[in-house]
């Protein structure tokens, strides 16, 4: 035999024998039991063969034909060097730079801000209104004690003092 990789030894056994088992392969080659590497190796090149399996047993390679690249030449690259491709240099064209446009800041006064506030509260309360008069409701209690705007006060100037509205002067 003469010295070459081991599948192309197995490459021309199954050539020369048309289909061989792993067995077969294995024994002719004499490196241990390696057909299904062999065959790997062998498809990658481009040769076509054909694996007869019975479940998940392979028992038969088939040659089948060369193919349209067996002839390119299959180089192996170790583990350390693979990934390190020699790549032509390129002059990199000089894009212009685009200014990046400056966040906006949306300034936010008192005045805006107390409508919004306000509108907020005031939903919250209406909210709070329709539930304790759907609870006076349902005992019975729709408008018991209840004094115009809404309140249950029974003293209608309860938040005032000598004319001076405690609401409007603790803000």
């Amino acid at each position: 035999m003469a010295k070459s990789a081991a599948h192309l030894i197995a490459l021309e056994f199954l050539k020369s024998k048309g289909s061989a088992t792993p067995d077969e392969i294995n024994a002719h080659v004499g490196k241990g039991k390696y057909a299904s590497k062999y065959i790997c190796y062998l498809k990658l090149e481009g040769y076509e063969i054909e694996t007869v399996k019975n479940g998940r047993t392979v028992t038969e390679y088939k040659f089948i034909s060369d193919g349209d690249s067996a002839t390119r030449e299959y180089k192996w690259v170790p583990p350390a060097q693979r990934g390190q491709v020699k790549t032509l240099k390129v002059k990199a064209v000089k894009q212009p730079k685009a200014k990046a446009a400056k966040p906006v800041k949306v300034r936010q006064s008192k005045q805006t801000a107390a409508p919004v506030k306000k509108a907020a509260r005031n939903a919250l309360k209406d909210h709070a209104d329709a539930e304790a008069d759907r609870l006076l409701a349902e005992i019975g209690m729709k408008n018991a004690g209840e004094y115009a705007g809404g309140t249950y006060s029974v003293d209608p100037d309860w938040d005032s003092m000598d004319g001076i509205d405690v609401a409007n002067f603790l803000k």
